[in-house]
């Protein structure tokens, strides 16, 4: 009888246990469960969307080129020529993400989040659907819903392209000479606008970081050259005027408009010194001629010269 209650026993606390484990496992997957249901179990929601503002595409390599100035005043009522120069920009770089028609459900867009913009909806836009506030989402991108920049495009195809997009819906507010006016001031396109050499975000990043160590190492064999020679009158100057001599010489070597100037270095002395490594009016520990000994001793330091 014993055994019979034994065995029981054993079972039911087994059950206990099961129960307990399932519990603690459906409690951990609440996040991912929906409150939909089929044949009354709960279905398992798998997130499938992208977050666009996190899609980075890097840019690639471009030459920079000098576009012939752009006769913005032509764009103050549109042409059939304007129209299919921009349907065909458009149809390279804009549909597969924007759709054919514009009401943002292209292929590549179909999995991003938020949705690319609809063209057909003048509601919730970002900068606004003025030609001006258009322009200027596509000379400047809109980074936090993942839209690029299409600086790279020529002023006229940009033009053209918006052209083409106020078709989807004939409530666009109309164009005025002020607006043209506020881009040709802004992007001074009747000059022609030089479009500078574009390179991949990952080689620009690594040339930064380069450039960095570069500058933290030759700022660290100057601050040995310093210390090393600390009874030299003008490395002692140098000394006297710096609570962080690291910190200052990089702020020196960011900035080497001082060079070939002693009125800039002493304002690179009193603009924020705690913060840049240099002691409070370290300018005005310093005589005129002690000002000009330190300024020729940096600059050899830094220029060899």
């Amino acid at each position: 009888m014993k055994d019979y209650f034994k065995f029981y026993g054993a079972v039911y606390i087994f059950i206990i246990a099961a129960i307990i484990v399932m519990g603690t496992s459906y409690i951990n997957d609440l996040p991912n469960v929906t409150k939909e249901k089929i044949g009354g179990f709960p279905v398992v929601a798998k997130d499938t969307a992208k977050d666009s503002a996190g899609v980075t595409a890097d840019l690639p390599m471009i030459k920079g080129t000098l576009s012939p100035p752009t006769d913005v005043m032509k764009y103050i009522s549109s042409t059939p020529e304007m129209v299919d120069k921009g349907k065909s920009i458009y149809t390279m770089n804009c549909a597969s993400c924007h759709g054919e028609q514009g009401k943002g459900d292209g292929v590549a867009g179909a999995s991003l989040n938020p949705k690319p913009r609809n063209f057909h909806d003048l509601n919730g836009w970002t900068n606004g659907t003025s030609i001006t506030m258009m322009y200027k989402t596509l000379q400047e991108g809109i980074t936090n819903r993942g839209m690029a920049s299409y600086a790279n495009l020529p002023p006229e195809d940009r033009l053209n392209l918006i052209m083409y997009i106020r078709t989807f819906l004939p409530d666009y507010p109309a164009v005025t000479q002020v607006q043209l006016d506020s881009i040709d001031q802004k992007y001074s396109l009747t000059k022609g606008v030089k479009m500078p050499n574009q390179i991949p975000v990952k080689l620009a990043m690594e040339k930064i970081l380069q450039q960095n160590l570069t500058v933290d190492q030759k700022v660290a064999n100057i601050v040995k050259t310093v210390k090393a020679n600390n009874t030299d009158s003008s490395a002692a100057l140098l000394l006297g005027i710096t609570s962080n001599l690291t910190k200052a010489l990089t702020v020196l070597a960011q900035d080497s408009g001082w060079i070939n100037n002693e009125a800039a270095l002493i304002k690179i002395f009193d603009n924020n010194p705690v913060q840049n490594g240099f002691k409070a009016r370290a300018s005005y520990m310093l005589s005129a001629r002690q000002l000009t000994q330190l300024h020729v001793y940096l600059r050899r330091l830094f220029t060899g010269i």
